[in-house]
């Protein structure tokens, strides 16, 4: 299955009334990247973009997929989160409550140090110590080895990343549009009602970027305003829509659901 990062532009919420709808439309794109197993979300720029909606992108993107036992230590009181409460739950696997045993791997954030060791909280007051002292409040990937004399605590060590086939959410990213593109991609893939029709077919092989547009400009649009030139195709995923305008939240689902498929059943041909 081809790892696929998704980008969205700095505007995505332009047209949000409010910040309701905003943190609403937030959790939309959350659950749609959690359901395709989306490796990371960048919020790319262009323009002059104003620095607070792009910090209220990334911090309740980040909070949706934080394990549900970390938020409270994690993020702190900010204005950017006060309606974080209507985000849709992501329901990670990894997240859910479970006894902790040896090789498994878990996220979890330092609490402390204890000599030469971190003490890693890793939900339901259990904690999991590991070499070298680490920065408090840094959240860690831990896999556990066994059991000290603490029934609360285990020993283990980090991790770089999960096991294979394990996610464990998305990553989220802020950049400038030319950074992103000039990611080490093997596809790229501009999403636009203006692109050619899906059914003609499209190839998507390896580690795959997926570029969408905002409310009022296409991806077209918007690379010709920054004067880039993409060797890549631009796909209209829903030929023949029937409705005038697709919302951005909207065709998240559309496009990673057909890459999905062609992924997972058709060995990367659509």
């Amino acid at each position: 299955m081809a790892q696929i990062d998704v980008a969205v532009p700095h505007t995505l919420l332009e047209e949000a009334p409010d910040d309701r709808e905003k943190v609403r439309k937030l959790g939309m794109l959350a659950r749609a990247a959690a359901i395709f197993r989306v490796s990371h979300i960048y919020i790319y720029t262009y323009g002059r973009p104003r620095h607070d909606d792009v910090e209220l992108m990334r911090k309740v993107l980040e909070y949706a997929v934080a394990p549900p036992y970390l938020k409270r230590r994690a993020f702190k009181l900010d204005r950017h989160l006060r309606y974080a409460g209507l985000l849709p739950p992501v329901n990670l696997p990894v997240h859910q409550r479970r006894r902790l045993g040896p090789g498994d791997v878990v996220e979890g954030i330092v609490d402390r140090w204890d000599g030469h060791h971190s003490l890693v909280y890793v939900g339901e007051g259990r904690y999991v110590k590991v070499p070298r002292p680490y920065p408090i409040g840094r959240r860690l990937l831990v896999r556990v080895e066994a059991p000290t004399h603490r029934p609360d605590t285990y020993r283990g060590h980090v991790v770089e990343g999960p096991p294979p086939g394990t996610y464990m959410g998305y990553r989220v990213g802020v950049a400038r549009l030319r950074e992103v593109l000039g990611g080490p991609y093997d596809t790229v893939v501009l999403t636009g009602r203006e692109g050619r029709p899906v059914c003609g077919g499209l190839e998507v092989r390896g580690k795959t970027l997926v570029l969408f547009g905002s409310p009022r400009e296409g991806v077209d649009e918007i690379l010709a305003r920054e004067g880039l030139r993409v060797e890549a195709p631009l796909i209209n995923f829903v030929p023949g829509q029937g409705v005038e305008t697709i919302r951005t939240e909207e065709a998240v689902y559309i496009v990673l659901a057909v890459l999905h498929y062609g992924s997972s059943c058709r060995g990367g041909r659509i």
